[in-house]
């Protein structure tokens, strides 16, 4: 039988190559979700999967598959383990975007010292004198936050560091050691941060961990930098901390609703700068990411162990 795999329209060429090379056919569909797996359940052998929601459900029609396959590390829309009691491998491509994030964060961070996204918003509306006032920090020198030191954490954390910020870490419950930086109680990172970047996973532990009592924690003049997911933070008590003083702004690229609702009361604070999930979003990291995980999908489909599994059969 030969092997076929469903890939995504946006799937890039550098992992197109890998199939071909593979000898592995590709059936490419507009997005990967759960009608195009059941529609082409019985061709395919492996899939690559982006942001859309699988369910367990799918899997009792999809008897054939073997992998799903997904590009970048999260895998919120994937239940490893309900995948795994149908024999599927869930994996993920770690080297594929945490650079690319961290310079997000940077950026983001950049933008906040210095009011930018509210100076060009007076410029536009015709009022030079207010955004031409002097305003905003030099970063060197300022405090900056990381809730979650893994891979972006890390790669945030040298990068900072380069520029002269002081650099804080916290890890949760599981504590780590950092290469850059302190070790710190998320208290103490709250209370002393400047900037408060997330980039933790969600658990049970960290599910809307920024939320009033945090916020009332922080500094007013600090800001909340979120390239992690939407689900750290009650989108609420952000709001009100942003709209009370609480804390001096935010710059968001991940919501608890995705696509963010245009009515969203977000959109409506000048205190606030947003980009729809774009963080790890660069061609760079796309190609490594669809080059990662098409040689987990070949892995797999050669009876081989995947490298980066997020689960175990």
């Amino acid at each position: 039988m030969s092997q076929a795999v469903l890939i995504p329209k946006i799937f890039q060429e550098a992992g197109r190559q890998v199939f071909r090379d593979a000898g592995i056919e590709m059936i490419e569909v507009e997005d990967v979700n759960n009608d195009a797996l059941i529609q082409y359940a019985d061709r395919i052998q492996g899939a690559v999967v982006m942001l859309d929601q699988i369910s367990n459900a799918t899997y009792q029609k999809t008897p054939n598959l073997k992998v799903l396959a997904r590009v970048g590390v999260g895998y919120n829309n994937i239940d490893p383990q309900g995948a795994a009691a149908h024999g599927v491998w869930v994996t993920i491509t770690p080297h594929a975007n945490y650079n690319s994030v961290a310079e997000a964060i940077l950026g983001g961070i950049l933008l906040t010292s210095r009011d930018m996204f509210q100076r060009q918003q007076a410029l536009r509306d015709g009022h030079w004198d207010e955004g031409h006032a002097t305003a905003g920090h030099d970063i060197a020198g300022q405090t900056l936050g990381i809730i979650g030191y893994g891979r972006i954490g890390h790669a945030l954390a040298k990068k900072a560091a380069a520029l002269g910020m002081k650099v804080l870490v916290n890890n949760g419950s599981h504590h780590k050691d950092p290469e850059v930086g302190t070790a710190v109680s998320l208290d103490e990172l709250l209370r002393t941060a400047d900037y408060v970047s997330l980039s933790a996973p969600v658990t049970d532990e960290t599910r809307e961990m920024m939320n009033q009592n945090a916020f009332a924690k922080m500094k007013e003049t600090a800001s909340l930098i979120n390239f992690g997911r939407g689900q750290l933070v009650n989108h609420d008590d952000l709001i009100a901390a942003l709209k009370n003083g609480q804390i001096h702004s935010a710059v968001l690229d991940a919501f608890q609703t995705e696509p963010l609702p245009t009515d969203d009361e977000l959109t409506t604070l000048s205190n606030v700068f947003l980009t729809p999930h774009i963080g790890g979003g660069t061609i760079d990291a796309m190609d490594r990411g669809c080059h990662d995980a098409a040689s987990e999908v070949v892995r797999v489909l050669k009876g081989e162990k995947p490298q980066w599994p997020v689960n175990q059969l």
